[in-house]
Parts: C-alpha cells; sequence; structure tokens
C-alpha cells in the first residue's frame, strides 16, 4: 500500500509539471498567435483549445458535449453563455468542447499568473476585479465590445467553485450585460468536473466531463428584465443538473 502511495503520488508530480511545462508553451503559442490577429480568435483556436486537449489527454480526462447545435448562429448575434462552476477543469473542458469563439470573464488574479495571464489577456479575456464593485460599467463596455467584434462572453454565474457540486445562487452581471445587449443567453450545464478535480484540492482523478448546451434563452420579454433572465436560466440549469430547487434571487 505505502509503495502504491509513493508511485501515485510520484505520477502526480509528473503530471502537474507536465501541465506547467505545457502552459508555458501553449501561452508563448497564443501570444505569438495574437501577433498574426489583434482580435484573439487564432489565439484562442489554436493557442488555449489545443492546449486544454492536451491537458486533458494527459489528465486521461474525456470530455463529452452535448446540445452543440443550440450553439449555431447565422450571423453575429449577441450570445452571453452561462456555465455553472465545480472545478478549475471546467475552463479545459469548455475550451475544448465548444466550438466557438468565446471570451472568459475571469477573477482578476489569473490575469497576474506569469506568461499565462498575459496570454489570456492577449486572447481578449475579460478580467473583473470583485472587490471593485465600481468597475461595473468599464466591465460591460468591454463585454460589449468583445461581442460586437463576433466574440461570445463566458460567466460562470456563481462567481466561485461550488464546495459540493450543488448550483448555488447567481451574481447579476452576466444577465445585466444579456439584457443591455439584448442578447441571447446559452445555458451551459457542467457535470463530473468536480469528481475530477475538486475545490481546494490538487489530486487530479481520471474521470469523464459531460457539458451540455440547453437551448437558447431568446424571448424578448425575458432580455428586457436582467432578474427575470437571472432566474429564467437559473431554473434551466438547476433541471438540467437535478440540483436542488432554484435559490433566492440574489439581493440588490
Amino acid at each position: 500500500m505505502a509503495q502504491g502511495g509513493i508511485f501515485g503520488k510520484l505520477r502526480m508530480y509528473g503530471l502537474h509539471l507536465f501541465i506547467l511545462v505545457q502552459t508555458v508553451i501553449w501561452s508563448v503559442i497564443s501570444i505569438l498567435w495574437f501577433l498574426v490577429d489583434s482580435t484573439g480568435s487564432l489565439t484562442h483556436r489554436y493557442g488555449a483549445r489545443p492546449w486544454s486537449r492536451v491537458l486533458l489527454w494527459a489528465s486521461r480526462v474525456k470530455v463529452e458535449a452535448h446540445g452543440l447545435e443550440n450553439l449555431r448562429r447565422g450571423g453575429k448575434e449577441p450570445m452571453v453563455l452561462v456555465c455553472n462552476h465545480q472545478s478549475l477543469f471546467d475552463i479545459l473542458a469548455l475550451l475544448a468542447s465548444l466550438p466557438l469563439d468565446f471570451k472568459f470573464v475571469v477573477k482578476k488574479e489569473l490575469g497576474k499568473v506569469p506568461l499565462w495571464g498575459y496570454a489570456m489577456k492577449k486572447a481578449g479575456y475579460i478580467f473583473v476585479d470583485r472587490g471593485q464593485s465600481g468597475q461595473a460599467g468599464a466591465l460591460m463596455r468591454t463585454a460589449v465590445e468583445r461581442i460586437k467584434a463576433g466574440s461570445a462572453v463566458l460567466f460562470f454565474a456563481e462567481g466561485t467553485r461550488s464546495a459540493d457540486g450543488s448550483l448555488g445562487e447567481f451574481k447579476r452581471g452576466a444577465f445585466v450585460l444579456a439584457s443591455q445587449a439584448r442578447a441571447d443567453v446559452a445555458p451551459v450545464a457542467i457535470e463530473g468536473s468536480s469528481q475530477v478535480l475538486p475545490k481546494k484540492s490538487w489530486g487530479i482523478r481520471p474521470g469523464k466531463i459531460k457539458v451540455t448546451v440547453l437551448p437558447l434563452i431568446k424571448d424578448p420579454a425575458l432580455k428586457k428584465n436582467s432578474r427575470k433572465l437571472m432566474q429564467a436560466t437559473h431554473d434551466a440549469l438547476s433541471a438540467a443538473l437535478n440540483g436542488p430547487m432554484p435559490a433566492a434571487l440574489e439581493q440588490a
């Protein structure tokens, strides 16, 4: 048992080292792609996406995607993707499976990670300081610019990873943006990632992550009301995840 434990730890250390090296390599590639295309589209497609697939392969994690037909757009209609959040592997699963150019809205601290954070900035991802409520206007302007450039914007609407896998309350930012831009909302349910890498753990386990894109929320009446839009999205994800009843709306 002790010997097996030692080999298991060595394998995990090796996997973490591989992830670090690959992240450095693909960050450099992503930055180079930005020199060719300043929109970040090529950086996303040929930098972030293959990086995620290499890391999933090395971690022995498979991604099963459903409902991708719901993301087909005839033109450049604005779209906001709203996902539940269970694990850091959610990022890899989404990058590997969603067949469109989208920009993450992520916490500001990730932008400080050497090289990787710079590559994320070049890919056009949007950084938010959760301790600065006054930056909402600037965030909205940046997000609208990304949408007008043809990208979708992706939010983890709970604001943080779930400790037990259940769906928590939503923050309103994603829905205020969608309401202002009259954008369609694509609820995206992620299952299984908390078993691959639980919150506050570095032990990566082989497994399967299921990503399901639910039907778009297009109702013009809902788009005019961010609170109703938030509740409808929460209801859809809650039903898809077979989780608890929708949580109470966040207080203003």
